[in-house]
């Protein structure tokens, strides 16, 4: 609705302003200018206005117990004594590692005869015979011509 009244009022502003061309003017008239104040109602919008809450920051406070001396039944010497302790360095002597040589008993095996046998028998199959069905109703013909 507001942009309907915007446009509105744009377009009368538009043709208000506008005016004929310099070149055209009709035989035996002078063109004068007149304005004229033209009135625009602006609406605004006047309500109740609505309180909204609003945040607000609330400082946290921590409270850190400090200790403080009270009376208690037993006797404390003042000043404590603390036993002080001193950390002397004391050497320490690595030892060196070295090699040690130490005889290990192992088997040994002796050297002993060993047979080779240089001619193997390849057993070969011998041909059988195999029976071949001659059919006498066939002819067999050796090539040439019928």
């Amino acid at each position: 609705m507001i942009a309907f009244r915007a446009a509105t009022i744009l377009i009368i502003a538009a043709v208000a302003s506008a005016r004929p061309s310099d070149e055209w003017e009709p035989e035996g008239h002078s063109h004068t200018e007149h304005t004229k104040p033209y009135h625009v109602t602006v609406v605004k919008k006047i309500g109740v206005p609505i309180p909204h809450p609003v945040a607000v920051s609330v400082p946290q406070y921590v409270k850190i117990p400090i200790p403080q001396p009270y009376p208690v039944h037993v006797t404390v010497e003042q000043p404590i004594h603390v036993p002080v302790y001193k950390v002397v360095p004391q050497v320490v002597e690595k030892p060196v590692p070295y090699t040690v040589e130490k005889p290990v008993p192992y088997e040994v095996e002796k050297p002993y005869p060993v047979e080779v046998e240089k001619k193997v028998e390849v057993p070969i199959p011998k041909p059988y015979p195999v029976h071949v069905p001659v059919y006498k109703h066939i002819y067999h013909h050796k090539g040439g011509k019928h």
